[in-house]
C-alpha cells in the first residue's frame, strides 16, 4: 500500500494548498436562506433556525489549507487503527465586535464590575441597527454602506466575489482579501459568510459578528485563528454571476473542480460535520458524472483520472455516512465504489462494516474475507473480522442456549411432574407432528390427476 493510498484511508490526508474560507460548485440550499433573506427588514427578534445546512458543493475554495490526496492506486488499501479523512483546519474569517461608540467611561462606580466588552455588548443588543440573524445572538450583521435593494442580492450557487477583513478580539487581523470569489451557499466558506452574503445588496458593506460555531468552531485555524474564536468581519459584496455551464465545460476543468470539492469534503469531514462532508462528496460526483459536449476516449489518461477522483469521492462519502451511522446511503456509496472497482478493498472493508451495523453478520464477515484475501497484511481488517466472528460465535451460542431452553422446559411440569407427565408431552407433540404430515401427504395425493 503506498502512502498516498494510506492517507486518504487513515485519516492522514491532507487539505490541498488553495483552499480556504471559499470555494465553488452547484448546490441549493435555498429553502433555509428564503427565509432569512426576508428577515432582513424584520425586528431583530425574530427566531429562525440556528443551523444552516444543505449547501451545494462548491468547486473554488479561495482559502490556502493542506487537504487529503488519495493515490492514484485502485485497490484502496486499510489501514490500522487510522480514519479515512484528513484533520486539517481551515477557511477564514475574524472577530471582535466594535463598540459602537460606547464608553466605559459610561459605568458609573459601585454600579458592578462590568467589563468593557460587556458593555459592547449590551449596546449592541438595544442597537436597532444590529440584525440578530438567527435569534440566537451568535451572528449579528449592520449594514455600514448600503448597497442595492433586494432584487440584487446573489442567488444560491452563483460565484460571488467579496473583499473581506476580519479581526480577533485581541485586534488580530485574518481572512483579509482584495477580492476572494466563491460558490454560494455550497459549503465552501465558514456559515457565516453564506448566510450573511445572501442577505447583502450589490455594493453593500457591512460588519458581521460571528460567533465560534458559525466561523471555525472549537477547532480554530493553525495558525492564526484560536478556538471558539469570536471574529467581526467587514465584507463587501462586489459582483455575483452564473457559473459556467458543465456540460460546455472540458474534462480536464471537471476533473480539477470535482477533486477541489472532494478535498472540501475532507476538510469538514476532519472537523466531525459529516452532513456538510457528504454533501461535498455528493458536488464532486456530481460535476465529474456530468455529461459533456466533448466525447473522451474510454482509455484516455483523463477519464481514468476522472474515475479515480470519483472512486476517492465515493470511499469518502461511504466513511462520512457510516460515521453518522447512515448504513443505507453508506451501502449505496460502497456499491458505487465496488462498480467502479470490484476489488477496491476501502469499499470491501466498509461494505462490511455496513453490513454488521445492519446485523447481517454473515454478509459482514463474507465482506471483510474478501478484503482480507486481496490486503493480508492489514491489521485492521483482522481486527474487525476477529470481532465480528466472536459476535457471531456468541450471537449463536444464545440461539442454541435459547432453544435447548425451550425444548427442555417442555418436559418439566412446574410441581415436578416426573417421568409420565414428560413422556406424555413429548406424545403430545410427536403425534401432532405425525398428524400434520399426514395432512400434507394426504393432500398431495388428493391433488394429483
Amino acid at each position: 500500500m503506498d502512502d498516498r493510498t494510506r492517507e486518504d484511508v487513515t485519516g492522514e490526508n491532507k487539505q490541498p494548498e488553495g483552499l480556504d474560507c471559499t470555494g465553488a460548485t452547484n448546490g441549493s440550499m435555498e429553502d433555509r436562506v428564503e427565509d432569512l433573506a426576508s428577515t432582513e427588514t424584520q425586528q431583530a427578534e425574530k427566531t429562525v433556525n440556528s443551523k444552516i445546512g444543505g449547501y451545494e458543493g462548491s468547486v473554488e475554495n479561495a482559502f490556502s489549507m493542506e487537504g487529503s490526496v488519495e493515490d492514484g492506486s485502485r485497490s484502496g488499501k486499510v489501514e490500522d487503527g487510522k480514519g479515512d479523512v484528513p484533520e486539517s483546519p481551515e477557511l477564514h474569517a475574524s472577530s471582535s465586535p466594535d463598540n459602537g461608540g460606547e464608553d466605559a467611561s459610561n459605568v458609573e462606580e459601585g454600579e458592578g464590575d462590568m467589563k468593557e466588552e460587556d458593555v459592547k455588548d449590551a449596546e449592541e443588543e438595544t442597537d436597532p441597527e444590529w440584525l440578530d440573524i438567527l435569534g440566537n445572538g451568535k451572528l449579528k450583521k449592520k449594514v455600514i454602506v448600503k448597497g442595492g435593494d433586494e432584487s440584487t442580492r446573489p442567488r444560491p450557487g452563483q460565484d460571488v466575489t467579496i473583499w473581506s477583513r476580519g479581526r480577533l478580539e485581541d485586534g488580530t487581523t485574518v481572512d483579509q482579501h482584495d477580492e476572494i470569489t466563491f460558490g454560494l451557499q455550497e459549503g465552501d466558506v465558514i456559515q457565516a459568510w453564506d448566510i450573511c452574503v445572501s442577505l447583502m445588496g450589490m455594493g453593500e458593506t457591512c460588519e458581521v459578528i460571528v460567533d465560534a460555531l458559525y466561523a471555525y468552531g472549537s477547532h480554530g485555524r493553525e495558525p492564526d485563528i484560536p478556538e471558539n474564536a469570536t471574529i467581526t468581519y467587514e465584507l463587501q459584496l462586489l459582483n455575483a454571476q452564473d457559473k459556467p455551464d458543465l456540460f460546455t465545460m472540458s474534462a480536464e476543468d471537471k476533473c480539477t473542480l470535482g477533486d477541489k470539492k472532494r478535498e472540501r469534503g475532507n476538510f469538514w469531514y476532519s472537523r466531525n460535520d459529516f452532513m456538510l462532508a457528504c454533501h461535498c462528496y455528493e458536488q464532486a460526483v456530481k460535476i465529474l458524472e456530468s455529461s459533456s459536449k466533448e466525447k473522451s476516449e474510454p482509455d484516455s489518461e483523463i477519464v481514468k483520472q476522472i474515475d479515480d477522483i470519483r472512486l476517492k469521492s465515493y470511499n469518502n462519502m461511504a466513511a462520512a455516512q457510516l460515521k453518522a451511522k447512515n448504513y443505507d446511503t453508506a451501502k449505496k456509496s460502497c456499491e458505487a465504489v465496488l462498480a467502479i472497482h470490484p476489488d477496491n478493498v476501502k469499499g470491501l472493508f466498509r461494505l462490511g462494516k455496513v453490513y454488521a451495523g445492519k446485523g447481517n453478520l454473515d454478509k459482514a464477515i463474507s465482506c471483510l474475507r474478501k478484503a482480507i484475501n486481496l490486503e493480508p497484511e492489514t491489521k485492521i481488517i483482522h481486527n474487525e473480522l476477529s470481532k465480528l466472528v466472536k459476535q457471531q460465535t456468541s450471537q449463536k451460542e444464545k440461539e442454541r442456549h435459547m432453544y435447548r431452553k425451550m425444548m427442555g422446559d417442555i418436559g418439566n411440569s412446574p410441581n415436578g411432574g416426573g417421568t409420565s407427565t414428560n413422556i406424555w408431552k413429548w406424545g403430545l407433540v410427536l403425534g401432532a407432528s405425525a398428524a400434520a404430515l399426514c395432512a400434507i401427504g394426504l393432500g398431495f395425493v388428493m391433488a394429483r390427476p
